[in-house]
């Protein structure tokens, strides 16, 4: 490949691409945003112009990227004077990453907001609909330039599922592209058995994360058991989350579980985990999980998760996020397996981190190109 390929990569915040710890501050959405943008710099022959709406900090440009401020590309800043500016330079693709209002070739990330409303008991949607009001009124306006020439991208069947039901886009614009992780490990870390195995889970206050879900199941299956198992959980506010305290001390599952604030570097929480529980009742993907795999650990999923789409008998196991009991009992069936047959425990931890091999971020922004130029 000898032409120089131009792209545009269009962002609400261009700095986010270059802080040492996006995840911790912003979520998994700028860790996708970040991997995509250094892996296209990476590529050889490529040249990409990225377009940002909040101003530039000291940042040290590659050479091959050139920042551009849209406000004082255009001022005053008007919309479709930047589409026809972008149409006018020939790119070969142009990416848009929400919440960036133009169609282009777009990579869709994890709105499924108004789905996850329109699915609610009626008086929870009322108390939603008032409360997100506006949330919902920006989400259904960026999304009103379909054009039938754009491909869309999700990064999982889940989520174009929802997007396609949200926002009337044919199934057939949107294509999926799974993520991919960092890697520490060039092979399988070494699995050694412990006196008692722990469950490490990431959930902040909101009731769709199912932190408290999973607290509330583990206090359960911890009274069924007679064997022991322990609980990290990365929950930041934890201190005003009176209802989280209060399952801990019904549950009295003090003595068990360690409750840690926002993580910059997530490499000791893996480190220190047996298995990744992700609990969550709507999730785009769920980063964490693919992460974990990259530790060799085995993984427990909700069926509502994006992530469940990767995970197989071989590497990990999928619940009925609607079965309060199914949680229970996989938590159990998880402890005894590991006391009672740590061979398959093994074999499990195996597969999951041989299946984060199958997924990184080049190959995450190859299907991205690819879909363009078909």
């Amino acid at each position: 490949m000898n032409e120089k390929i131009k792209i545009a990569l269009i962002l609400k915040n261009v700095n986010e691409l270059y802080e040492e710890y996006p995840g911790a501050t912003r979520g998994g959405g700028s860790v996708v945003n970040q991997n995509l943008s250094k892996e296209l710099l990476l590529m050889q022959n490529v040249f990409v112009d990225i377009y940002t709406y909040t101003p530039v900090k000291n940042i040290t440009q590659p050479t091959n990227v050139n920042i551009i401020e849209i406000h004082k590309l255009i001022t005053p800043y008007d919309k479709q004077k930047l589409i026809d500016y972008i149409d006018s330079q020939n790119y070969s693709n142009v990416i848009t990453i929400h919440p960036a209002d133009i169609f282009r070739g777009r990579l869709l990330q994890s709105h499924s907001l108004l789905h996850r409303i329109k699915n609610s008991q009626p008086g929870i949607k009322i108390f939603k609909y008032i409360f997100l009001q506006k949330k919902i009124y920006n989400t259904k306006k960026i999304h009103t330039n379909l054009n039938p020439k754009d491909t869309f991208i999700a990064v999982s069947n889940k989520i174009k599922d929802d997007y396609s039901e949200n926002f009337n886009i044919p199934p057939s614009q949107i294509k999926v592209a799974y993520p991919g992780c960092k890697r520490i490990y060039s092979t399988p870390p070494q699995i050694i058995e412990k006196e008692i195995p722990t469950f490490g889970i990431v959930a902040n206050s909101a009731f769709n994360k199912g932190g408290h879900l999973f607290i509330a199941a583990a206090g359960i299956a911890n009274t069924i058991l007679n064997k022991k198992f322990k609980i990290i959980i990365i929950a930041p506010k934890f201190e005003t989350d009176i209802f989280m305290k209060l399952l801990v001390r019904i549950y009295k599952l003090q003595d068990k579980i360690t409750i840690l604030p926002k993580q910059k570097d997530m490499e000791k929480f893996y480190t220190n985990i047996d298995y990744l529980v992700l609990p969550s009742k709507n999730e785009a993907f769920g980063l964490v999980v693919l992460e974990a795999m990259s530790f060799g650990k085995p993984v427990l999923v909700s069926q509502t998760a994006g992530s469940r789409e990767i995970v197989t008998h071989n590497n990990g196991f999928i619940f009925n996020r609607n079965s309060f009991s199914d949680l229970v009992k996989n938590i159990i069936y998880l402890t005894k397996l590991y006391y009672n047959d740590f061979g398959r425990y093994k074999d499990l931890s195996i597969d999951a981190y041989n299946t984060s091999l199958k997924y990184s971020w080049k190959h995450f922004i190859e299907q991205i190109l690819k879909e363009k130029q078909e």
